[in-house]
């Protein structure tokens, strides 16, 4: 379609932002702790114009879809455009001497939807990115993050963290983003030059407001509550006392996080000390904990991540926010053909994506 072909002239502004892949450290950071992902080629794009009729006008390539609004008030429906608006309500309420300007908003982009690999946090950080650039704000990376973050919890109502804002809007493509998510406090690592990511499509559709996910936030809430903590990240392994919970239930969800933290740090020193095989070892741990104890995955994916190891991954995992999605698997590059011939005789080629 283009922006062009919708609006009959060019865009003022383009503005981009990756997906991304959690290696490790799922649900750990809204809880304090440590996540680390890393950037995908999947990417949204924005582009803006001036509206000249008073009215902002938003379409969208993927639901071949034109929205018209005046205010900024959320759909009942949880519609596509929610996010735009929620965009829009937060830069404005964020910059109240910028005069408002109507305007026209084109989406492209070519982020496979509801698979846990960010969709949401890479249109809401490439949104703000071109309002950025359109009004001349001068917002730095962290802070577009930390907008983008407010507009999914606040405006959309998406319990989580910031981890995904984070990478999309400061990480780079090719290394791994370590993120302390308590101080915001980062590091870009780089990846041993022998080994690689591949990511396979479970085809199990997830969606955040209809999933499990706030009531697992809720219940790492109640774990933090009942062991007098602020946040769970700060809990070391050995000072985890399951006896403060009351319930059986909340002590597996708060295990996993605790455990989580610990294999994220041992993660990035694998990484610092190129051991692989100790790293495909705490992906697999990793994802056991994430499917028994926190309880996020489904028989299909456990397959996927069962199959992945056996055709010869050092390590797999499934990846975001749980419940469907894309696993991530760890390959070393002299025996990826050898494993993507094994892995291709069950997921066909337009299902795996190399990283």
């Amino acid at each position: 379609m283009g922006f062009e072909n919708v609006y009959n002239h060019k865009a003022a502004v383009k503005e981009s932002a990756n997906a991304r892949v959690n290696l490790i450290g799922e649900h750990t950071d809204y809880t304090g702790g440590y996540v680390m992902p890393t950037l995908l080629g999947f990417k949204n794009t924005i582009e803006l114009s001036r509206n000249k009729e008073s009215k902002f006008e938003v379409f969208s390539e993927h639901f071949n879809e034109k929205k018209i609004f005046n205010d900024f008030i959320k759909s009942q429906s949880n519609d596509w455009s929610d996010y735009i608006k929620g965009c829009l309500f937060v830069y404005f309420d964020e910059y109240k001497k910028i005069k408002l300007e109507h305007l026209n908003v084109y989406i492209s982009s070519s982020i496979p939807l509801e698979r846990g690999i960010s969709s949401s946090s890479a249109l809401c950080v490439s949104t703000l990115k071109a309002l950025n650039s359109y009004f001349h704000t001068q917002i730095d990376e962290k802070h577009i993050a930390i907008l983008a973050k407010k507009v999914e919890h606040d405006y959309i109502g998406v319990s989580g963290g910031i981890m995904d804002q984070m990478v999309s809007s400061i990480g780079i493509h090719g290394k791994a983003f370590f993120l302390d998510c308590l101080n915001l406090k980062y590091e870009l690592v780089n990846f041993p030059s022998n080994w690689k990511f591949c990511l396979i499509d479970s085809e199990v559709q997830r969606n955040l407001r209809s999933s499990s996910y706030n009531d697992r936030f809720n219940e790492l809430k109640i774990a933090e509550k009942e062991l007098d903590v602020e946040y769970l990240g700060g809990v070391e392994l050995n000072k985890f006392d399951s006896d403060k919970i009351s319930s059986p239930t909340v002590i597996k969800r708060a295990r996993h996080v605790v455990t989580e933290n610990n294999r994220v740090l041992k993660a990035k020193e694998c990484l610092l000390q190129d051991d692989i095989k100790q790293f495909g070892k705490l992906m697999i741990e990793s994802h056991n904990s994430y499917s028994k104890d926190f309880e996020a995955s489904t028989n299909d994916v456990d397959e996927i991540v069962e199959r992945s190891i056996q055709c010869g991954a050092l390590g797999a995992r499934l990846t975001g926010g749980g419940f469907g999605g894309f696993t991530v698997s760890l390959i070393e590059k002299n025996k990826f053909s050898n494993w993507y011939k094994k892995i291709n005789q069950y997921y066909p080629a337009e299902k795996i994506f190399e990283v």
